[in-house]
């Protein structure tokens, strides 16, 4: 038993020492992104407004898609220079109906194409390749909206010619209920890392709600494949493939988008493992750039990053080990220290996350970081959710490889309550 406690002691140091070394680097990241980006766009012009198509694949999205639409009509950039291409995946409820009932099919800047049901993929590449007219190239999700200088924002990040997609900061439309609140918290933190990522050049993941692609790339690397269920990432690492050091995908904190946060912990768990599975999916099929010589890639996206991502995962399994020995600490021996520590490193981190964040208001920063301590023990919540996707991933491990030989890009639902 003693021996079993000095193990578990050793290694809670471990992946606290690992943990805040990641944690230090992200925040020193984060700053220098924010420096770096005040820097180059201080007194930035727009010389030149590049045609943007927008792409919003919907399937069964009656409650938002007028929403999603009209966030991007009424974006502040010329109407000329922007056109939407709605494709409707095969709806079963309202969406068609409502999209032609609104006048949407009347406009000259709105596109709406139906098509038998294909899976998210198909239709996004339906929309872009077949439709889609701009240099730049968004997706947007039905269930999403754009803030209104998003679309706007965009064009300074494409001005460097290495850049080849840009992720935007998406936010959590803030809705009722404690589930609601921790995805916000955790889009907060987890958006603030990929500052640091675009600053290491360790990004490979363009998530797909606000995404912007050139179009020309797109025609290169052959647009979305449909043998995953996590096309984004799918799509950037094919973006990647080629190397990382000339062709550049970037986070963009102030293209700002909006998205329903998930009402219930049976569909976060069915979203997570759709994730983890996905990325499981495109890391085999691109296995190649792990570890890998080539001098087109940065040693700390290829020698650190893509197999440190692994790496947390099979250490996260320890996790339930980890809180129970704390629990026992706090309960059998006193021992308050560690579960102080922890508490402080995270609430601390919380904190310097909310404080930096550029577009949140005053008000909301004073109200997230009077929040933050409680969310320590609200983060259990998406550790259970986290956890149960993980092993289910691992469960379903044997089949990965056959997995990719099917065409399963399709719509996995999960409940919606649309904008209110």
């Amino acid at each position: 038993m003693l021996f079993f406690l000095q193990i578990i002691t050793f290694l809670i140091i471990f992946f606290g020492i690992i943990n805040l070394i990641r944690m230090s680097l992200f925040l020193i990241g984060s700053d220098i992104y924010s420096f770096l980006h005040h820097l180059r766009y201080k007194n930035h012009t727009i010389k030149n407004y590049p045609k943007i198509s927008v792409v919003i694949p919907a399937h069964n999205e009656a409650p938002s898609i007028l929403h999603s639409v009209t966030s991007v009509l009424g974006n502040n950039y010329p109407l000329d220079k922007t056109e939407i291409i709605v494709v409707d995946d095969g709806s079963t409820d309202e969406t068609l109906a409502i999209l032609t009932s609104s006048g949407f099919t009347k406009n000259n800047y709105v596109t709406v194409v139906s098509q038998k049901r294909s899976g998210k993929a198909a239709a996004l590449n339906n929309g872009m390749k077949n439709f889609s007219t701009g240099e730049l190239v968004m997706c947007l999700d039905a269930d999403s909206y754009l803030d209104k200088n998003a679309l706007q924002n965009i064009v300074k990040y494409f001005e460097n010619p290495q850049v080849a997609a840009i992720a935007s900061n998406v936010k959590i439309e803030r809705d009722k209920g404690v589930l609601n609140l921790i995805q916000r918290f955790e889009y907060i933190v987890c958006y603030r890392m990929k500052r640091a990522q675009t600053v290491f050049n360790i990004e490979y993941i363009i998530g797909g709600i606000g995404s912007v692609f050139r179009k020309e790339i797109l025609d290169q690397v052959g647009y979305y494949d449909g043998n995953t269920v996590t096309e984004d990432i799918d799509l950037t690492m094919k973006l990647l493939k080629n190397g990382n050091k000339n062709t550049r995908v970037v986070y963009a904190s102030d293209v700002i988008a909006y998205t329903q946060g998930v009402v219930s912990i049976k569909d976060l768990i069915r979203q997570r493992y759709r994730w983890k599975w996905g990325r499981c999916q495109t890391f085999l099929k691109n296995k190649s750039m792990f570890f890998t010589t080539d001098k087109r890639f940065t040693k700390p996206l290829t020698w650190i990053y893509l197999p440190y991502a692994i790496f947390s995962d099979l250490a996260f399994l320890l996790e339930p080990f980890f809180v129970l020995y704390i629990l026992f600490l706090l309960i059998k021996v006193h021992d308050v220290f560690t579960f102080l520590s922890a508490f402080l490193v995270i609430s601390g981190y919380l904190i310097l996350n909310i404080l930096t964040e550029e577009s949140l208001s005053f008000k909301n920063k004073i109200r997230y970081i009077m929040l933050a301590p409680v969310m320590y023990f609200l983060f259990y919540v998406l550790s259970y959710v986290e956890y149960t996707a993980l092993l289910k991933s691992l469960i379903n491990l044997p089949a990965l490889r056959s997995s990719l030989g099917k065409d399963i890009n399709h719509w996995k639902p999960v409940q919606r309550l649309g904008f209110r």
